[in-house]
């Protein structure tokens, strides 16, 4: 029996779909003049140290909570952005030429080791400490022709060795061109401690030629109860802009109580690339 938590794109859609049903026989074009509300700095800060590599390649996004119906946030130009590990070495992450975007070259990845994030904008400094999690290497990759919720869909599935005698969370994405945003799901160990654990995909657009591509994180408990509650609350991208009653963990130094959105994690990834059969 499948033990993962699973929060699918699709069992949101599935919802979104029966409730629009419901309101068929409206006539009327309701306008709904939505307040912006605060005007909150979102930090994509997610340190991805994929297996084979160096690490030292990492970028950090940086934008505003947008109006509810725009879906391109306004970008923070300008910021001063920072890594410090616990040795005292500083990573700093410098703006490139599209907006917002800041990038570092020279970044350190080490296992179990914990960094600090700093980020200044607008006379604000936010912080955020985290460790950097391991994850194991993915074993294989399965297709099955009658997956899914219904039994009649293509289902793509991988599969990894969990550790004995230690808690771990995991976060596995699945991303192709089919959907606008990856499919992630949450995974804790509890259940089936040191035993092969499978995470499956499966979408009714699924067919041969499709590519997929996977990518299996280990994750903080902390971030993945944050992720859940992410999950449960949007079926948009969860690394856009969050909502704002999910709290993560960048903290504003100047004024307690007005957080950053977003979340600082330090991730090992495994990533393979599969093409349906």
């Amino acid at each position: 029996m499948k033990n993962n938590i699973v929060f699918t794109k699709k069992i949101f859609n599935c919802f979104a779909i029966l409730f629009c049903l419901s309101l068929i026989s409206c006539e009327d074009v309701i306008e709904v003049d939505l307040d912006t509300g605060e005007d909150k700095v979102v930090i994509d800060a997610e340190i991805l140290w994929q297996k084979g590599t160096d690490g030292a390649l990492q970028t950090i996004n940086i934008s505003r909570m947008a109006a509810y119906y725009n879906p391109n946030p306004p970008k923070v130009s300008g910021a001063q952005v920072y890594i410090e590990n616990t040795d005292g070495i500083v990573f700093t992450f410098n703006e490139t030429d599209e907006q917002g975007t800041y990038v570092c070259t020279n970044f350190i990845p080490e296992l179990h080791k914990t960094y600090t994030l700093y980020v200044e904008t607008d006379g604000q400094v936010y912080t955020a400490t985290e460790t950097m999690i391991p994850v194991s290497e993915i074993n294989r990759i399965e297709q099955e022709q009658n997956g899914g919720f219904t039994g009649d869909e293509m289902e793509v599935a991988v599969f990894f060795n969990d550790p004995v005698g230690e808690p771990n969370y995991y976060l596995t994405s699945f991303t192709t061109d089919i959907l606008p945003y990856p499919d992630y799901e949450l995974t804790e160990d509890e259940l089936y401690d040191g035993n092969e654990i499978k995470n499956d995909f499966s979408e009714d657009k699924l067919k041969q030629g499709t590519s997929l591509e996977i990518t299996l994180r280990g994750i903080s408990q902390q971030f993945h109860n944050y992720m859940n509650l992410i999950l449960e609350a949007t079926d948009s991208s969860p690394f856009s802009t969050p909502p704002a009653n999910i709290k993560g963990n960048i903290l504003n130094q100047n004024n307690t109580g007005s957080e950053a959105l977003g979340y600082f994690r330090l991730c090992e990834s495994d990533t393979r690339y599969y093409v349906v059969q």
